[in-house]
């Protein structure tokens, strides 16, 4: 296995309010995460890295998972974790009212791989020529587009194309989508910095691409949002099985 990690304030932002986790347990379960703190909102970047830090405290000590079920009641149960610790800070501090951030990766075990979603960051998986989105955005206008109340057309310049509808530490109590996924030859995971200005076919065309290393695909994906404009901080992980 193979992975790249890489994250970038972008062109506009004076702050990375992203963050990022790749880490192994003492079983060989790898866990990765990327973490987008809340644009406009306040402290995002604590948010985002009050996440990560609780899941790097917690994960390198966990394990084994016997079975995929495991695994999701771990995610699930550290989600809640998670949730309750950026919280409670944006609670007790007035400084950090209203913070949150959204979380998204993969959990890669013995049993097989398993993604966790709150928010609008992404997981793609890859096979053979073909990309499959892995996770659904938790966005508003992608709700009103599941009821059919707005068209895909209109989605993609939609005003509220950006409203979350989930993300940690908003509310006390929160669910992610969190599920088994099928073993694919890539995992791509990454905040909105890439995927609201690259579009997927050249998401999917450079990730294929057997002639450039996994940093080289991670490097040109990034240039590519930075070249759209960089209007956003940019954090991905590629991981090749």
């Amino acid at each position: 296995m193979e992975y790249f990690c890489i994250t970038d304030v972008g062109l506009i932002r004076e702050k990375n309010q992203d963050s990022y986790l790749a880490v192994f347990n003492s079983y060989g379960d790898f866990l990765v995460l990327v973490a987008d703190g809340i644009g406009g909102g306040k402290a995002g970047e604590v948010a985002s890295g009050e996440t990560i830090q609780y899941f790097e405290e917690n994960f390198k000590e966990s394990g084994p998972f016997d079975s995929i079920e495991d695994a999701i009641s771990y995610m699930q149960f550290h989600v809640a974790g998670a949730n309750k610790r950026v919280y409670e800070l944006s609670q007790k501090f007035v400084e950090y009212e209203g913070m949150g951030t959204t979380l998204t990766g993969i959990l890669m075990t013995k049993n097989g791989t398993i993604s966790i979603n709150c928010g609008d960051s992404r997981v793609y998986g890859f096979i053979d020529d073909f990309s499959i989105k892995l996770t659904t955005d938790h966005t508003l206008v992608n709700q009103m587009l599941e009821k059919g109340q707005i068209t895909y057309e209109e989605s993609l310049n939609h005003p509220k194309k950006h409203y979350l509808v989930k993300a940690i530490g908003i509310f006390p109590v929160i669910s992610a989508d969190i599920h088994k996924v099928k073993d694919m030859d890539y995992y791509l995971i990454c905040s909105d910095g890439l995927h609201s200005y690259v579009g997927d076919e050249d998401i999917t065309f450079t990730v294929i691409d057997e002639n450039r290393t996994v940093s080289e695909k991670v490097i040109d994906l990034k240039d590519m949002a930075l070249m759209a404009g960089g209007y956003d901080n940019i954090t991905i992980v590629l991981v090749k099985r």
